[in-house]
């Protein structure tokens, strides 16, 4: 923090005026029973439970990319820390996961795959032989040692003092970051209906990502029932509907499907503007000094191997090189964890494209657990 000296210098006095409340600008929050809620909707909700209802998750139940794990995981798998970081991702365009659909690809298709790539990095085929057979040298000695046998020592690696010291280094990096991502609140750390359904769905939250967006979502939630987007895609809904009652097609004609799509562009443009907020909101703070710890991580890494040299490998080196290879993983794994958005997305309009024609009704089929009879409005 910068302190500036600043000369005092007279001001005219002026007519004080009240602050203005800090949630004037809060968007308003309106409760339906969902057995009155109409089709517009219920493709959204009030808790968040409504946004999850008929899924097994968030998002989708149906995975975009199955049968490509391979070629994806291959896609993002780098040949050395670098190169890594050099592709570090961000957070994606809200205009590229502005529908559940997309969104599911975000976290199946990119996310996914690069939370196992990383386990890949920097493969080493002949550094994982050597130290598989120092492995099972040390449990050979120890069968020994326990019949009373002779066996050959390890030798102690002369070097193992200047390892320590850039293994103090590292964990003077990892360690207060090690603190935060662990401190993991559950579906047991509150009773607040919304945050409980959104901690069972996520597995759980670090506690600072758990701060950043709980009061966030406790209002996003409730926002869809009175947005511009909502009355738009009933109006378009009722035109269709009442067409429908008209002409009473079998198969879903044209002027339905392009209708279904107009619906959808509004709630794609009710998604952005929530996943543009979602993103303000991202903790930076701590997702920068995650990013910030992978090239010094990195720098240390290197640093174990200037001093290992062409030297053997030895048991002193294997310490030294895993533990610092294990904890820029992990500070990947961190640092990916953040652009996860488990966002409740309102529903795309099913367009029936190609279908028998179906008006669908309300998607409650067993009331929620926590639906209260009526709610003050």
């Amino acid at each position: 923090m910068l302190l500036v000296s600043l000369v005092a210098i007279p001001i005219p006095a002026q007519k004080q005026q009240k602050p203005k409340s800090s949630n004037q600008n809060a968007p308003k929050t309106v409760y339906i029973n969902a057995k009155d809620r109409n089709y517009a909707q219920n493709l959204g909700g009030y808790y968040f439970y409504d946004y999850i209802f008929k899924e097994s998750r968030d998002l989708s139940t149906v995975c975009p990319c199955k049968g490509q794990d391979k070629k994806l995981i291959a896609k993002y798998t780098y040949s050395t820390f670098d190169e890594a970081y050099k592709n570090l991702l961000t957070f994606p365009n809200p205009a590229d996961v502005d529908t559940r659909e997309k969104m599911t690809y975000w976290h199946d298709c990119v996310l996914a795959p690069i939370e196992d790539a990383i386990k890949l990095y920097e493969s080493e085929p002949e550094y994982d032989v050597e130290v598989k057979r120092l492995q099972k040298k040390q449990m050979d000695n120890a069968k020994l040692a326990a019949k009373g046998k002779p066996f050959d020592t390890i030798p102690f690696d002369p070097k193992m003092p200047e390892y320590l010291k850039v293994i103090e280094k590292i964990r003077a990096v990892v360690t207060p970051l090690d603190k935060q991502y662990t401190d993991i609140l559950n579906v047991y750390s509150t009773n607040d209906r919304d945050l409980r359904e959104w901690l069972n769905v996520t597995g759980g939250s670090p506690r600072f990502y758990f701060n950043a967006y709980s009061a966030f979502l406790k209002q996003v939630v409730k926002e869809w029932f009175v947005s511009e987007e909502c009355k738009q895609v009933q109006v378009i809904e009722d035109e269709l509907r009442a067409r429908v009652a008209t002409e009473q097609p079998k198969i879903t004609p044209d002027w339905f499907v392009e209708g279904r799509k107009r619906e959808g562009e509004l709630v794609a443009q009710y998604n952005r503007k929530l996943v543009d907020r979602w993103i303000k909101k991202a903790p930076m703070t701590t997702i920068n000094k995650t990013k910030e710890a992978l090239p010094k991580l990195i720098a240390y890494h290197k640093e174990i191997e200037a001093i290992h040299g062409d030297d053997p490998i030895t048991q002193g080196y294997i310490t030294a090189h895993t533990s610092s290879k294990e904890c820029l993983k992990m500070i990947f794994h961190c640092y990916y964890s953040n652009l996860s958005l488990p966002i409740p997305l309102v529903r795309t309009p099913d367009t029936q494209e190609g279908k028998k024609l179906k008006l669908e009704g309300t998607p409650w089929v067993l009331p929620h657990p926590y639906e209260p009879r009526e709610e003050k409005k």
